[in-house]
This record gives C-alpha cells, structure tokens and sequence, in this order.
C-alpha cells in the first residue's frame, strides 16, 4: 500500500534524525568527565534548549536540505487523507550546545564564551549612565548613521529596562548598546567635539571590543532573536573606523548574511514564520538593510555581492516614521506619501535603486562581455530606475538647499551616486575601446559625481552648510568619488592616445579641459585625505601623473595652469557656483585633521574576538582598470571610432 510505504518512509526518516541525536547526547556523557572540576560559568543546556526548540519553528531551510524531505512527505499524506497516522510525532530534544559529535567543546575562531562573563564586560567597559545617555542622544540625533531596523522607542523601553538589572540583559542586545556608543564616538571624533590629545580613540577601541566579547557571550552565530541586528550593527562600527574599503567588514558581512538567509529574513513575513505585525516590518526592514550593505561593501572590494535577489520575496519596507507603528500594532498604516521627506525615505528610495546597480555590478565581474544592444537596455533600467527617484530626493546645487536640512542634503548625493556610478561601472569599460555613447555616458557621470563631490567637500569647511555634518563623509561616499576621479583620468589619457594615433577624439578640447579643471581640484582633496585613506594616497598619485603628464605633452597650449583655473561648466543637476570652486576656500586641512584623527590608525585591542584581518591595502590593486592607464605604445590598443563593440 502506498500509504504504508509512506508511514515507514516518515518513520525511517525521524529514526535517523533520533539516531543524530542520541549520539550526541552519547558523545556528551562521554566527555563530561574530561571538564575541569570548576567549569567557567556558561549558559546551562536546558535554557538553550529550550530556546532551539522555540527558534527552530522560524529556521528556514531551502529545497536542498535533506530535511524538506519530510514536508514533502507530511504534504502527500495530506493528499491521501492519512494526516492522523499512526507515527509518534514527538521529537525528543538534541542538546547541541555543549559539544560537537566528537567531542570537541563549543568554541569558534572568534573566541569561546567561556572566555568572559557579562559582569566582568560590564563592569570594564560600560561607561557611566549619564554618558551613556549623552551618546544615545548624539547617535539618535544623527539620522544618517540611523540603522532602520533599530526601532528608537522600542529601544529606548529596552535601555530602561537594561539599567534596572544590566547583567540580566540578553548579551546581544548590550552588544548593540556598545555599538552605538561606539559610533556615537566616532561621531563626536569626526565633529571635533573633544581635544585632538584626548583619549577618545582608545574609548572607542574598548567599546568595540566589549560590543564583540558580548557578541561570543551570546553565542551571535545561534538562530535567536537580536543576533543578526546586533552583529550587523558591529560591523558597521568596523566600517567606519576606516575611509578605505573595510575588508574585514566585508568578512562578517559575508557571515551576517548566511545567518540572516538561515533565519528566512529573505522570505517576506506574509509568506513565511509566525510573527507580529510589527516583527514583519522590522525584518523587512533588516532584510533591505543588509542587501544595501552588502552589495556596497562587495561593491567596494570589487567582489560579487552574497544576496542574490532572485532568491528573496521579501517586500520593500514601508515609509513609516518609528512613531507610527510599535511592537503592539496589530495593523500596519499606508506608507506616508513620498513627497514628505522621512527619515526613512532616502533608505527606502536607495533600496529601490539596487536591482539595476546588482545588476550592473554583476555585468562587470562577469567573464562574459555584453553585446551593444545589451548595454543600451542596461543603461535604459539604469534611467528608468533613476526616474523612480522622488523630487524631494533629486539634488540640486547647494544655493538652492539653504532651507534643507544637511541630513536631507547629504542622503540626497547618497542617492544621486549610486545612479552615478551604476553609469561609470556599466560604461567605463567600453569608453575605453572608444564607444561613442559609453564615452559621453562615462565623462558626464564622472563630471557629475566628482563636481557634487567637490560641492559637498567645501561645504565641510568651518562656516559651510555641512560643516556640522562633516562625519557624513565615509569611505561609501569617499570610494565613488575616487571611482569617479579615476574615471576622469582614464578620459584625459583615453584622449590623449587617440590623438596621437589619428589626430581626433571622442572626447573635445573644452570637455578635455573641465576634465582637468576638475581634477586639479579633486587632487587637492585627495592629498588632505591622504593622511586618513590609503586609496585617496594612490589616486592622488594618479592624478599628479596625469596632470604633469598633459602640461609635459601639450606646450603648445596657452598655458594649462591658466586653463585649470577656468570656470567648470556644470553637468545638469551639478551644484556648481558660477565662478567654479575657489581652491583657496577648498582647503579643509586646519579643521579635519586637528578634529579627526585617520580612522585607520584606530588599534582595536588585541582582546576583541573579531580583530582577525587587517586592512593592509599595499598589496591591493584599487585600480582595475584596463592597460590604457599603463605606458604603452599607440599600436598596442585598437579603437574603433564607429562604436561597435
């Protein structure tokens, strides 16, 4: 009979999952006595139980798990009437928490939990209440650096709670209270709020390290509530000690991705897990957060992203002000309009923006090359992803924002760079075999980006619209604008090479000389960044090479230094003053660097579990682009000026 031969399928299957079990429960009794007779506080295994068995019910597992088996088994016996079987449905418990199958105690790369106690971290660490309550206050002030799936009321109920008995707090979530505390910090480092000698970079240094030592106590890599929030806030903390790409942010990202795919973040709450109205949105908004994160950080790197977006139903989350909903909210409200400009809507509209910028990202690892006509519809999404953007998240030069916020100003360029760049990464191979449209497409978002840029870096000077605001700048913002630098230099020698091998160019001698304009000012920036970023050093460098490269080629020109200090002629949108930039007022250096010592100086103690990579950028080729940017002779790189690829 068919529904027999069901019944003892299901029954071989659970026998197996009992036999796993047993031996670990065997495998267990067989160790115990290997333990010191005054084992280091732990979390006892029936507490842990029982939370692997409450969690277990929302771990997702795909079709490829040799456990879906047994859905497809329960589903066909509901097929065949046969739901009230005759197999015991009773699952004892597996006690997973001490040891592996072989003995060896829990313990990961990043340390064991045994290694500390909450109230050893607490008592080190934790600063006093009321400079703990100044540092909230400065983070939730900030905005930008606001992760949207921290609920700020919900968070605020919890901080309460936490100092009427802080070591009965769950770890993880006073792994998230460092954190902000942390970045709270480099807030007030990049603000100048505190003396250049004081002791603020080893206050930081110590609240990371107490955010990553609660992370192992609370075993982060477990399927429980606040884990992936709390690990991802950690890695933001990581990535903003730095204005070059972090890999080691990147490195847990990669982990904090995997746990969040574990957990079934990428399946919308509607479909998928028993949650409350106000857990689905909180999750969507995770969800959103950590592919926006993650495709940046990859992107960084110049790595393929860990989200594939094919693989996810989880919807967009909606334009809600924290005020709006809350954890006893049985129904969602509408999204608020998108003429008001939220708090949330320029996360909200960036996370629309990536799909085409994946896709882009994609195409440029990929091995295989696109065809003309794919490269066209690819920068069509590009432009029809652009449209989606809402007026109020549109820029527009900094004359015309002096009743905005720098908040809105500052998520406004966000915005805008990542349509940018999603145009030079498409295009900037192509431009360089001489595609006519690839080469517009290229040099005006370069021009664009780096002009916007320039824009907004004056505007950090003491006096400016953004000088508040200056900590804004991260090495998100700080990578495009050398992306887009470098762009602009491969234009000035993509020129210059196809001048010397047919006497013409794509690209015309005014464009040529905005190009320069721009770059001399760009160089300006990059050297005072040099002190804090690596890759502002090298394309510094580049940049020089460049411009002495043209003034050594080209005597016969009326003077390039009288040239550069010419107007630069504004791309649409680009915020540029009718007199171009003034390079005496660009200078920034008396206020960033006595306020803002380089993060990448920042030595996390040796005592932070998570300290496991360096971000030794020597060996590292930023700068992936094609041979042209090397000394070569004309006949090495055929050009064909008709624009086929």
């Amino acid at each position: 009979m068919a529904e027999d031969r069901l019944l003892h399928l299901e029954s071989l299957v659970k026998e197996l999952m009992e036999n796993q079990a047993s031996t670990q429960i065997s495998d267990k009794s067989k160790t115990t006595s290997t333990k010191p007779a005054t084992p280091p506080a732990q979390p006892s295994d029936p507490i842990h139980d029982a939370q692997d068995e409450a969690l277990e019910s929302t771990r997702y597992v795909g079709s490829t798990h040799w456990s879906a088996i047994l859905d497809d088994i329960q589903e066909l016996k509901s097929v065949l009437g046969n739901e009230k079987g005759g197999v015991n449905t009773i699952e004892r418990p597996i006690d997973t928490t001490a040891h592996s199958r072989f003995g060896v105690p829990r313990d990961l790369i990043f340390g064991s939990p045994n290694s500390y106690s909450l109230d050893q971290i607490l008592a080190e660490y934790l600063p006093p209440k009321i400079e703990v309550d100044r540092l909230l206050a400065i983070y939730f002030h900030g905005e930008t650096f606001i992760v949207p799936f921290i609920h700020t009321y919900q968070f605020q109920r919890q901080y309460r709670e936490f100092w009427t008995d802080p070591t009965a707090k769950n770890p993880l979530w006073v792994s998230t209270l460092f954190s902000i505390c942390c970045i709270a910090n480099l807030i007030k480092a990049a603000q100048g709020q505190v003396p250049s000698d004081s002791p603020l970079r080893a206050t930081i240094s110590k609240l990371h390290t107490a955010a990553a030592q609660c992370l192992v106590l609370g075993d982060y890599y477990r399927p429980q509530p606040h884990a992936v929030e709390s690990f991802a806030l950690y890695a933001q903390c990581k990535n903003l000690t730095t204005l070059d790409p972090s890999r080691e942010a990147g490195a847990i990202l990669a982990i904090i991705v995997r746990m969040a795919y574990e957990m079934g973040y990428h399946r919308d709450p509607d479909y998928y897990g028993s949650f409350t109205v106000f857990e689905g949105e909180m999750r969507r908004r995770f969800w959103a957060a950590c592919k926006q994160v993650d495709l940046m950080i990859s992107f960084q790197l110049g790595m393929p992203s860990n989200i594939r977006l094919e693989n996810s139903d989880t919807k967009p989350p909606r334009n809600l002000l924290d005020s709006d909903f809350d954890d006893d909210t049985t129904e969602l409200p509408p999204s608020r309009s998108e003429t008001e400009s939220t708090r949330i809507l320029w996360f909200i509209v960036k996370d629309r923006q990536m799909p085409g910028f994946c896709k882009v990202c994609q195409d440029a690892l990929s091995f295989r090359e696109k065809t003309e006509t794919e490269v066209l519809q690819l920068d069509n999404e590009i432009q029809q992803m652009y449209n989606t953007i809402p007026v109020v998240m549109r820029t527009r030069p900094l004359s015309e924002s002096i009743m905005d916020s720098a908040f809105v100003i500052m998520t406004r360029l966000y915005v805008e760079f990542i349509y940018l760049k999603s145009l030079l990464v498409l295009h900037r191979r192509y431009m360089a075999r001489g595609v006519v449209s690839s080469t517009h497409s290229c040099v005006n978002a370069g021009k664009r980006l780096v002009s916007q840029l320039i824009d907004m870096y004056r505007e950090f000077a003491e006096g400016g619209q953004l000088f508040s605001e200056r900590w804004m700048l991260t090495n998100f913002t700080m990578n495009d604008f050398l992306l887009g630098v470098m762009v602009l230099c491969l234009a000035v020698h993509t020129r210059r090479q196809s001048i010397s091998r047919s006497g013409t160019s794509v690209i015309d001698y005014v464009t040529e000389r905005e190009i320069l304009c721009l770059l001399e000012q760009a160089h300006t920036i990059c050297l005072e960044k040099s002190d804090a970023s690596k890759d502002a050093q090298r394309v510094a460098r580049a940049v020089y090479l460049i411009l002495d490269g043209v003034r050594l080629s080209s005597p016969q020109t009326h003077g390039l230094d009288q040239a550069l200090s010419t107007p630069v002629i504004a791309s649409a949108g680009v915020g540029v003053p009718p007199g171009g930039v003034d390079l005496t007022s660009l200078s920034l250096q008396p206020h960033v660097e006595q306020s803002l010592p380089p993060f990448e100086d920042v030595s996390f103690d040796t005592l932070d579990p998570f300290s496991f990579m360096g971000n030794d950028f020597d060996s590292v080729n930023w700068m992936v682009f094609e041979p042209q940017m090397s000394t070569q002779s004309p006949s090495s790189t055929q050009i064909d000026h008709n624009g086929s690829l």
